[in-house]
């Protein structure tokens, strides 16, 4: 049947209901119209060729299904072609037998109002037996014989969902929806026929999806779930929603925030593509005019209503609801001042140490800490002598013991700058002896940086296997990793490079152009070798040729392979991928000296796994062993491990320059660009040294 064009909005659809009138009003005309969208039709239909909810055409001929998945034929052709034992092209020659899931289609006779009688008779029932009994002619000579005449609609079928017609005039069903009676009243599950015809699922064709039977604002919130993933780039198949559409129209749900509870949600177990979809339209939804003001009110925050970034900072572990308020507050004013990739990681730390807080007030006071006015300085001793207690069971490290302290103390702190403490403050009354001191706080284990990097042999052994990682993973960790190994630089800046990151300096030599998010400093430069170089520039053509229609500017070096049509998302990770390539390499062998006899041997023992990972990439590439003078090894040192790669940067006069010196502390960093700028006189007002 033909789709009918999009209709206006009718002034009825959502009068009474200011919410679903707001959705209809956030969906875009142009989705719509993609998905010939009909108010009154109520059924999705989906495209051939758009590039997010396209579905292409079979490759099997006579087959008009729709391709998912970036395959070449339909899921029936392809199950039939692995058991045929045909050629790819062989098998896509041989004509289909027959279609299943089509929808239903006209009668080719001119103005005829009947559905045809299947996809390859094209006709009626009646025009069909007219052809074949009576006329007996071919197809074209049929439709122009004076003899033909257009017959008149049977009318559409009577179960509510439906939009098809009926086959014959005598009948109150489609063709689909009689066998469906009459075998539903065989199995004894038809009690009442007006109740069956009420609650009768669509009949589900390919490329439809049907939202029939649902109410309006059902309707709406499916509509602009669907568009808002779509403007994500994320593809969202039609067999994701039905068993949605399904469950939403049986329960009779009123909106699809039911599904926000747990019981309703594992209604949905069978189906986890569809389980995804509904998270992810519930998120859009709770996104759609919300504000950070009415965010704030919520125990679990969206950070997209915030910062911009994904995440979300949960407060739901805090069990006193006047801490929790307080919490709340702090963030709220905190968050603004974070920059960086992802400005709720930096809030989390916090957040987590005042849940410690919350559950030792809870276990260890009467009243649960629920009075703040009755707190005192021995519930921070007790509070301190659980953290004490939890380090030495294991369950913290001493590093996070003081560190929560330390955040600890400057959220409470901050509470009483904000006036939280003030009458009327959620923390109103709260004592002044009520805070961690400094004596509070324990020292913080020594952390050096020896034992971080990775060893040469260790290196060696990768580079050999940087092959195996593209095939096992994707070009794009693979390349990643590369761009780890030689420069150094974190995984986050890597990971987010542009596609044009490949500069030159006035003296010719190449340099890396990142930005440093965590320093805040963008548009960073660091000298690179040609090999280097050669893995950007022919990861940038391959980019370019997968994305042939995207801006140069819009592009990313390593873009992702999902939810990614116009190549303008990173990956979403290397450490994932890395993580599997090291775990399905063979041992890693280095030598140790080992002692046998009272006589030192060396003997090839497997490296911990564990300590690979794209982190230790930096730490390989600027080490500072203790002992170490400032010239003692630096990137140079590192890329002799590959001298097939980087021959010329073994012998840099710079290369030792960059490494980080013995002793390197916090609140001692060294003047990192003294010795190459007064090496190159001047040349250039910006060190580009790792940062």
């Amino acid at each position: 049947m033909t789709a009918p064009q999009p209709v206006t909005v009718g002034p009825f659809l959502g009068e009474d209901d200011p919410r679903t009138r707001q959705i209809v009003e956030a969906l875009d005309p142009d989705f719509l119209r993609i998905v010939r969208w009909d108010w009154v039709l109520r059924v999705i239909f989906y495209p051939v060729d758009h590039p997010v909810l396209g579905m292409p055409d079979c490759c099997v001929n006579g087959c008009s299904r729709g391709v998912r998945f970036d395959r070449k034929m339909c899921t029936g052709c392809e199950r039939a072609w692995k058991e045929s034992g045909l050629s790819l092209e062989d098998f896509a020659n041989r004509a289909k037998p027959r279609m299943l899931g089509m929808r239903q289609e006209m009668c080719r006779v001119q103005r005829c109002g009947r559905p045809a009688k299947s996809a390859r008779s094209a006709l009626c029932d009646p025009h069909h037996r007219q052809r074949a009994d009576t006329l007996k002619l071919p197809m074209e000579d049929f439709l122009h014989h004076p003899a033909v005449t257009p017959r008149a609609s049977t009318g559409q079928c009577e179960v509510e969902v439906c939009y098809r017609l009926r086959d014959y005039e005598n009948s109150r069903y489609c063709k689909a929806h009689s066998p469906r009676l009459k075998y539903a009243d065989r199995r004894g599950e038809v009690t009442d026929e007006e109740t069956w015809r009420r609650m009768a699922p669509a009949v589900h064709a390919d490329r439809e999806l049907c939202l029939r039977g649902l109410p309006d604002r059902v309707v709406a919130e499916v509509l602009y779930g669907l568009q808002a993933r779509t403007e994500s780039g994320v593809k969202t198949w039609d067999h994701f929603l039905r068993p949605l559409c399904d469950r939403l129209r049986e329960m009779q749900a009123p909106t699809l925030e039911v599904m926000n509870d747990p019981e309703v949600f594992e209604t949905l177990a069978h189906v986890k593509s569809t389980r995804g979809v509904v998270r992810m339209m519930l998120t859009w939804l709770g996104r759609l005019g919300a504000t950070a003001e009415s965010e704030r009110r919520k125990d679990v925050w969206d950070l997209k209503i915030f910062t911009g970034q994904n995440g979300t900072l949960d407060f739901t572990r805090i069990s006193q609801p006047a801490l929790r308020e307080a919490v709340k507050h702090w963030a709220y004013d905190d968050l603004p001042r974070r920059r960086g990739q992802r400005p709720g990681g930096s809030v989390q730390p916090y957040v987590t140490a005042m849940n410690l807080l919350s559950e030792s007030l809870r276990l260890q006071r009467e009243d649960g800490g629920m009075h703040p006015a009755e707190l005192r300085r021995g519930d921070i001793v007790a509070f301190c002598n659980r953290l004490a207690f939890l380090t030495e069971t294991g369950r913290i490290s001493a590093r996070t013991r003081s560190h929560t302290v330390r955040n600890t103390a400057l959220v409470l702190t901050r509470i009483r700058t904000l006036g939280l403490t003030h009458p009327g403050g959620p923390m109103a009354g709260l004592p002044t002896g009520f805070r961690l001191q400094r004596e509070d706080t324990p020292d913080e284990p020594e952390d050096t940086e020896a034992g971080k990097n990775l060893p040469d042999a260790v290196m060696r052994q990768l580079c050999e296997h940087l092959d195996e990682l593209e095939q096992l993973i994707s070009r794009e960790v693979r390349v990643g990793t590369e761009l780890l190994m030689d420069t150094g630089r974190r995984p986050e800046e890597i990971r987010e490079l542009p596609h044009d990151c490949l500069g030159q300096d006035p003296d010719g030599s190449l340099v890396l152009v990142y930005d440093n998010y965590k320093s805040y400093r963008m548009g960073r430069r660091l000298p690179i070798g040609e090999a280097t170089a050669a893995v950007i520039t022919t990861q940038q053509q391959r980019v370019r040729d997968l994305f042939p229609g995207t801006p140069l500017g819009e592009l990313k070096l390593l873009p992702s392979t999902r939810a990614n049509p116009h190549g303008t998302k990173a990956i979403h990770s290397i450490g994932e991928g890395h993580r599997t390539w090291v775990d399905a390499l063979p041992d890693v062998l280095v030598p140790t000296t080992v002692e046998e006899n009272g006589q030192p041997v060396t003997r090839m023992l497997p490296f911990d796994k564990t300590r690979i990972f794209p982190y230790a990439y930096r730490h390989s590439y600027a080490p500072g062993r203790p002992g170490e003078a400032a010239g003692g090894r630096g990137p140079g040192d590192r890329l002799a491990v590959r001298p097939q790669r980087h021959p010329h940067l073994a012998q840099s006069p710079v290369a030792g320059l960059r490494a980080r010196p013995a002793g390197h502390r916090r609140g001692q960093r060294p003047l990192r660009g003294l010795p190459g700028a007064l090496e190159r006189g001047g040349r250039r007002p910006e060190l580009p040294h790792p940062v």
